[in-house]
Formats: structure tokens, C-alpha cells, sequence
């Protein structure tokens, strides 16, 4: 009975560190686009020279909460998902870790 007790919490903290780490990649990819929507007139250049003030508080405080690889591993993938949606850009190859940017 005892056995039991310790395999099945050893299994629930293991599911609970699994969706924690997800969670956690979800969240900050949230809060990053949450943060960046400032540039978005700047990115689709509509109109604004320069990024506005608002915009790159918001680029600082995304890459003040990226304190590891793993982090800025997530950020990359985030924004390459979801830039082309913001910006309102159809691009013309697939936005993927793997793709190779000579055969274009």
C-alpha cells in the first residue's frame, strides 16, 4: 500500500513539472506578444520611422524575462508563429526551426 502511495505522488509530480514547463512556455509567449503589440504600426510600417517608446519598453521587458536558453528558445518559436498573423504578412515559406532560407 505504501508502494503505491509513493508511485502514484511520484507520477502526479511528474505530470504536474511537465504542465508547469508548458504552462510556463505559454505564458511567456503570451506576455511577450502582450508586451510587443506596441510595434505592431512600426512592424507592418504603417507610417512610424521608429519604433514608438511603448514599443521597445515592452521589447525590454520581454528580454529582461527570458533568463534562459530555453526561454529565448521559446520566445524565437513564439514570435515566429504568430508575427505573420500581427503583421497581416503571407509569407511565402513554411515558418519552421528546419527551413532551409537557400531554396527561396
Amino acid at each position: 500500500m505504501e508502494k503505491q502511495t509513493i508511485l502514484m505522488a511520484s507520477g502526479l509530480m511528474m505530470m504536474m513539472l511537465i504542465l508547469s514547463a508548458t504552462t510556463t512556455k505559454a505564458y511567456l509567449c503570451q506576455a511577450a506578444l502582450k508586451a510587443l503589440l506596441p510595434c505592431r504600426p512600426f512592424l507592418t510600417g504603417s507610417n512610424p520611422p521608429a519604433p514608438s517608446d511603448s514599443c521597445c519598453l515592452g521589447a525590454h521587458e520581454v528580454l529582461d524575462k527570458a533568463t534562459s536558453s530555453q526561454d529565448i528558445n521559446s520566445l524565437c518559436a513564439c514570435f515566429k508563429n504568430a508575427l505573420p498573423n500581427l503583421c497581416k504578412v503571407k509569407v511565402p515559406f513554411p515558418i519552421k526551426p528546419d527551413v532551409n532560407c537557400n531554396k527561396f
